[in-house]
């Protein structure tokens, strides 16, 4: 079989293009063809990377034998249909964030891709790939925190509401029956798969939350607005860690970004990474400079790789439904005002 992996975009909207940029850029591959509902999306896409294949309905790109993978890049509402469309055509995927709309629909996916023996990357990890997330992790794998018992994340947008501020013409973004939800779900995903990746094998089994929206003047909009600007979140996993995840499209604040990971010999924070720790008695903190923290075309890397070379990709499908799981347990917990378990969710189904 060629070594040059044929991929194929579905959805070529902002992260659709960044996909393509990636794909691109790499020797080994060749964009084989790409799918989108907008025609003129889809034209602008062709020309300006240059793929002759387009098709308005992905089905007939999952049909074209040259392309042994796709990207999915479509907005969440349909990720689970076309991934598990894709890897039932046997189309290794590579899903971009969030994952799906539930933990229901992510486990659907996991199982589909598993059972089609297909590789399954997820957009929702590409942190992954930060130099300051990779040290953090060969510290932690090295002893250097001791027992981890506690970690938070925070990431803040002064003012930073897709649809609203932002990519002003993607609505889609606060609609919850499009979107799943809003910050949380946009990217507090980001920072609930950092810390997972961290801690390691963990299992969240239940969540405590709270959700606002209404930050700043009242919005005059003519479309569904339903989803959440800020969520706090509180998860407990079976191995007796906990973390807190504080998540922000606006607020009456700076924007800033923050994770910390508490052990019982040292604790860690990133961007700058520091280390704190003692030494002689005497508490200190060493400060690293890691470089660039973006992770550049890595994601789209890793998967073409995890393809060729048929291992597991560095963004599993597995971590993803855990990060799924802990933000429907938080939605839930905030709609109903309690603790909300993993095993509320498997009795929903």
């Amino acid at each position: 079989m060629s070594r040059v992996f044929g991929v194929g975009v579905i959805g070529v909207g902002a992260m659709g293009d960044w996909h393509l940029r990636a794909f691109t850029s790499l020797r080994n591959v060749e964009v084989a063809a790409i799918a989108d509902i907008n025609k003129e999306a889809l034209r602008t896409a062709s020309e300006k990377h240059k793929v002759d294949k387009t098709f308005t309905d992905y089905h007939d790109l999952l049909a074209l034998d040259m392309v042994r993978g796709v990207a999915v890049c479509t907005p969440p509402f349909n990720h689970a249909v076309i991934t598990c469309d894709a890897a039932k055509a046997g189309k290794h995927v590579l899903c971009e964030k969030p994952m799906a709309l539930n933990a229901m629909e992510a486990k659907e996916m996991v199982e589909t891709c598993n059972k089609a023996q297909v590789k399954l990357g997820l957009g929702s990890a590409r942190s992954r790939f930060s130099p300051s997330v990779e040290l953090a992790k060969e510290y932690v794998g090295k002893g250097k925190l001791g027992k981890i018992y506690y970690a938070r994340a925070t990431t803040v947008r002064r003012r930073g509401r897709p649809g609203i501020d932002i990519l002003k013409e993607s609505k889609w973004f606060i609609n919850s029956a499009k979107s799943g939800g809003g910050s949380l779900i946009d990217i507090g995903c980001y920072d609930i798969d950092v810390l997972l990746y961290l801690l390691g094998d963990v299992q969240p089994q239940a969540v405590s939350a709270s959700t606002f929206t209404g930050v700043g003047e009242p919005l005059k909009l003519d479309t569904a607005y339903d989803v959440e600007e800020h969520s706090s979140v509180f998860v407990r996993f079976k191995e007796d860690v906990a973390a807190t995840f504080e998540t922000t499209w606006a607020a009456n604040l700076n924007s800033y970004n923050e994770t910390v990971v508490f052990g019982s010999i040292g604790s860690l924070k990133l961007n700058p990474f520091t280390y704190y720790t003692e030494e002689e008695g005497k508490g200190i903190a060493k400060t690293i400079d890691v470089g660039d923290s973006r992770a550049s075309n890595m994601l789209a890397e890793d998967f073409i790789a995890a393809c060729l070379e048929n291992k597991q990709p560095k963004t599993p499908g597995e971590d993803g439904l855990k990060v799924m799981q802990v933000i429907d347990m938080a939605y839930r917990s905030a709609r109903l005002k309690r603790e909300a378990t993993l095993r509320d969710l498997e009795k929903s189904r």
